[in-house]
């Protein structure tokens, strides 16, 4: 178990550094482009699809580290009213259904990209790969599923110890 945390940790390590990394160059691209149709009256229409494409990547991101820590958006009006193992239950039917949910959004996400390889499609204005800004979609959905069953390890793992501690 220790193992396991260790890796799941240095996970969230470098998806922390791609999320600054990230919003940097978010920050940097839209501030310099605003700044360059201000002051050289040229705009930089390059930003447009890198800003979106990082921006697909900080949201999954994001996603991934929050439920990690079991704080993506939910109501608690349901499970506040149910007993340890009611919540229990609801717990292990809403992880099994949150990683149904990243499995989709995987598979269709590595078929965007694979058809992206295979037609060889490029973006409009800095004429890169698709594939490349597509993969960034596979990548969230795979940090999202691992980081719901890391939590629901933990959730377990937890009430465990709590039940241990109980009977003490």
């Amino acid at each position: 178990m220790k193992t396991y945390k260790k890796i799941m940790n240095g996970v969230a390590m470098v998806e922390k550094l791609i999320l600054v990394l990230a919003t940097i160059l978010i920050v940097v691209l839209t501030v310099g482009n605003v700044l360059s149709r201000k002051l050289l009256h040229q705009s930089w229409s390059f930003t447009e699809e890198l800003v979106v494409a990082v921006f697909v990547l900080i949201t999954l991101m994001a996603a991934a580290l929050a439920a990690r820590d079991g704080e993506l958006v939910n109501l608690s009006l349901v499970p506040d009213r149910l007993s340890a193992k009611g919540q229990k239950v609801l717990m292990v039917i809403n992880t099994v259904l949150s990683v149904a949910f990243t499995v989709v959004l995987f598979k269709y996400g590595l078929d965007k990209v694979i058809t992206q390889l295979e037609n060889g499609k490029r973006t409009f204005v800095l004429n890169w790969p698709e594939w490349i800004f597509w993969s960034f979609v596979p990548i969230g959905a795979a940090c999202m599923a691992l980081h719901m069953i890391e939590y629901f390890v933990d959730y377990c793992v937890k009430s465990k110890k709590d039940k241990e501690g109980q009977e003490k």
